[in-house]
């Protein structure tokens, strides 16, 4: 699964225009104008959920978008595989998460990871305090460097 998660206290409220606009500050031109094919934003069925197709070149794919007021931990179980009872609590106390998922893959993993990093930079509220890779069970702290690493581009974990 190629996904993360980032888990805070803050819920990112969006819309697919405002979904729009920020993407579109990460990769200009791309999703402004609004276009319905190629490259373009579209809400799902769930309060909170957009699915973003991307014909950018090395960030290419289509991806899902969740913006959850909710705990993650009543979603999955990946706290099951944090071993630490102090960075276990930590993370149970998070109240909201935020993740993008390749959905259907155009290139890479590579190119997937690379365009969900740069999304989540944008878009991770500032009290984002987690990094979760579903899939591998890895719960990192969410910083400072690590936005900027993923801003920039720079993958911080390849793909299996």
């Amino acid at each position: 699964m190629v996904s993360w998660v980032v888990l805070a206290n803050s819920y990112v409220e969006l819309s697919v225009d405002v979904l729009r606009q920020k993407l579109d500050e990460v990769f200009p031109g791309q999703f402004l104008p609004p276009r319905p094919k190629g490259t373009f934003v579209v809400a799902g069925p769930s309060p909170g959920q957009f699915m973003i197709a991307s014909a950018i070149p090395g960030d290419a794919g289509i991806f899902l978008l969740n913006s959850v007021p909710g705990p993650y931990t009543d979603f999955s179980d990946f706290a099951e595989a944090i071993t630490d009872p102090s960075l276990l609590q930590k993370v149970k106390a998070q109240c909201c998460w935020l993740s993008v998922d390749l959905i259907h893959r155009s290139t890479t993993d590579e190119d997937a990871y690379h365009f969900i990093e740069q999304v989540l930079a944008k878009l991770a509220p500032a009290d984002a305090a987690f990094l979760v890779h579903p899939s591998k069970l890895t719960t990192i702290v969410f910083d400072d460097d690590i936005r900027r690493r993923f801003a920039k581009g720079e993958q911080i974990l390849t793909s299996p």
